[in-house]
């Protein structure tokens, strides 16, 4: 097995694991953003809001890219059945 079918195996679990993590740093953000709130920092509170949603939207990007990834590698494993 050449190191490209390799990583075309492991690609999918790559980007899901990545889309984790950046759920697990957004989801720091928003707890950041809650506690900034409570001391009354709002600019700062608003600032961690905002990097929360951008870590959101860039994992949900990284789960797409995970499932793409998988559905082409399933679409080779049915072309080279047929």
């Amino acid at each position: 097995m050449t190191v490209r079918a390799r990583y075309a195996r492991i690609r999918e679990f790559i980007y899901l694991g990545l889309g984790i993590a950046l759920l697990v740093v957004a989801y720091q953000f928003f707890n950041m953003a809650v506690t900034y709130m409570g001391r009354a920092l709002v600019a700062t509170s608003a600032m961690s809001a905002l990097i929360g949603f951008t870590f959101i939207v860039a994992a949900l990007q990284l789960f797409k890219l995970s499932a793409l990834a998988w559905s082409v590698e399933e679409l080779r494993k049915e072309e080279g059945k047929s």
